[in-house]
């Protein structure tokens, strides 16, 4: 059952996160929606206001280092203690070793790598503490989105996806320290989603409808909010702790 829980979710002004938020709250689940953008943030409690879940939205900076903190607490003032996070920001980078622009190198490391380990850190505390107190008779949840190119490696787009093989490092570590207190730390891995993220990054959009073209109909943001919604609501002892999820046709 997921009706009532909290839930934190970063990156929710856009694209996955933005989906996770709204099937999250027309499951009944009260959703911190954080981002940066703050209408976009408005629009999106906007949009909900009616359904059985409440949103809250939380504009400020993910690589500050105390921010995951704030939005945990903030949180926990509206409605209590959160028992899920998703940690759905991130950036994207185009280009090979050789190729990518190493300027932009130290921002990707900063949101990709750097703050996702804060977050990490700071919910499993929080989750752990909260586990300590009551045994640990229900479930919590860390859902990280990575993607596929942090399993396979991409000769075509390295820079980036060493940031998601550094994620599903973490995310293993993580669950390993914290499954004791049925704390369930969990990696979703998706190929190819049309969701602005490519053209945010600064992709060739020419190459990305090619490779729409070939692989497409590519998964919607809502495909993979889908998958994280049913994670969640699984039993207690049921923990789907690393799923790969992409277009049928993608071959890679």
């Amino acid at each position: 059952m997921t009706n009532g829980r909290v839930a934190v979710v970063t990156g929710a002004s856009s694209g996955i996160g933005r989906a996770v938020t709204s099937t999250f709250a027309q499951q009944g689940i009260h959703v911190l929606a954080a981002g940066r953008d703050r209408d976009r943030l408005a629009a999106v409690q906007s949009e909900l206001a009616d359904g059985p879940g409440a949103v809250l939205p939380f504009a400020g900076d993910l690589t500050h280092p105390a921010h995951t903190e704030e939005l945990l607490a903030a949180a926990e003032r509206e409605w209590g203690p959160a028992s899920i996070f998703v940690a759905s920001a991130g950036r994207g980078l185009p280009g090979t070793v050789l190729g990518s622009d190493p300027d932009r190198w130290q921002e990707l490391i900063e949101v990709n790598y750097l703050a996702l380990l804060r977050q990490l850190r700071a919910a499993a505390a929080e989750f752990k503490r909260q586990a300590e107190a009551d045994g640990g008779q229900r479930a919590r949840d860390i859902v990280v989105i990575g993607s596929t190119v942090g399993r396979q490696v991409s000769a075509a787009n390295p820079v980036y996806g060493s940031t998601k093989f550094a994620a599903h490092a973490l995310v293993e570590a993580l669950r390993q320290e914290v499954c004791t207190h049925n704390i369930r730390v969990t990696l979703i891995e998706p190929g190819f989603v049309r969701s602005g993220f490519q053209e945010a990054a600064g992709y060739d959009m020419a190459w990305f409808e090619a490779v729409a073209d070939a692989s497409g109909p590519l998964l919607t943001p809502e495909n993979v909010a889908s998958v994280v919604e049913f994670v969640v609501s699984r039993p207690t002892h049921v923990h789907l702790d690393d799923i790969r999820l992409r277009p049928t046709r993608q071959t890679v």
